[in-house]
């Protein structure tokens, strides 16, 4: 029988799982899937999201200044051909969130969103207590503090899994909750299901999501000896859920869930 992966066993976890489905099923979702969410409470969203993909820049900086190339010319075996990987990923982490910020704004004017849209009974613009807690996550990995035990290589790669992998699947979910492709009559305008939803689905960023899920198994599997295996899913494991619950107060509350 196949050992299971890192990524396998974390989202098999019965916490987690309850974490990732409230993580990637909300009402804000399920709305914005069929077209019903108010372009304002798109616009709230979107503002926060541009201000976490700024953030998400200085996080793969840091990830970027942990890894660790091989010295020698010829060096050969599977860690320093996983530390190129590695880089290489998080140089498509970089060039992709560039293209998000430019697609940002570029669809933010075609649609008249507000990209510095405030929530209701806020009077200026800033960051909300969700996004202020990512920031300070991504950021605690540029940190040198003595006080605290040093951010590394593996908690950088696992948190980018989860944020990814959850991103993925949320729009995943919000695409099955229609099938009408009239998007003319979206409150929105159709921004988020003519534009938004089908970039966040897409093949390629399907591949993307797998490609780190592969760095971070990979990685993983080559720092951790037996003796190791527990605790490194113990330290992978409180990651995630972080990430996951920071992601479930991500969403911006709807009318749907004032209902509830």
């Amino acid at each position: 029988m196949n050992k299971q992966l890192l990524t396998e066993s974390l989202l098999a976890d019965s916490q987690i799982a309850d974490l990732y489905q409230r993580a990637t099923q909300s009402p804000f979702l399920r709305l914005g899937g069929q077209g019903r969410l108010p372009r304002e409470v798109l616009s709230e969203w979107l503002s926060q999201d541009r201000l976490y993909a700024q953030a998400y820049v200085r996080f793969i900086g840091a990830l970027v200044s942990h890894v660790k190339l091989p010295i020698d010319v010829d060096a050969r075996g599977t860690n320093p051909t996983l530390q190129w990987r590695i880089l290489t990923l998080l140089q498509a982490c970089l060039a992709g969130i560039m293209r998000e910020l430019q697609f940002f704004e570029e669809t933010a004017s075609s649609y008249n969103l507000d990209l510095a849209a405030v929530a209701p009974g806020e009077y200026t613009f800033g960051l909300n207590a969700t996004t202020k807690g990512y920031i300070e996550l991504f950021d605690s990995f540029a940190a040198r503090s003595q006080e605290e035990s040093p951010r590394t290589l593996f908690d950088g790669l696992v948190v980018l899994w989860a944020t990814e992998n959850a991103y993925l699947a949320a729009w995943t979910y919000a695409t099955q909750q229609s099938s009408s492709t009239d998007f003319e009559k979206d409150l929105d305008g159709g921004a988020l299901r003519k534009q938004f939803i089908p970039n966040w689905t897409s093949q390629p960023f399907h591949e993307f999501v797998k490609e780190i899920q592969e760095c971070v198994d990979a990685y993983a599997e080559s720092q951790t000896g037996e003796d190791n295996t527990d605790a490194r899913f113990v330290t992978a494991a409180a990651m995630v859920k972080k990430v996951f619950v920071l992601e479930e107060g991500f969403w911006p509350m709807t009318i749907a869930d004032e209902a509830a």
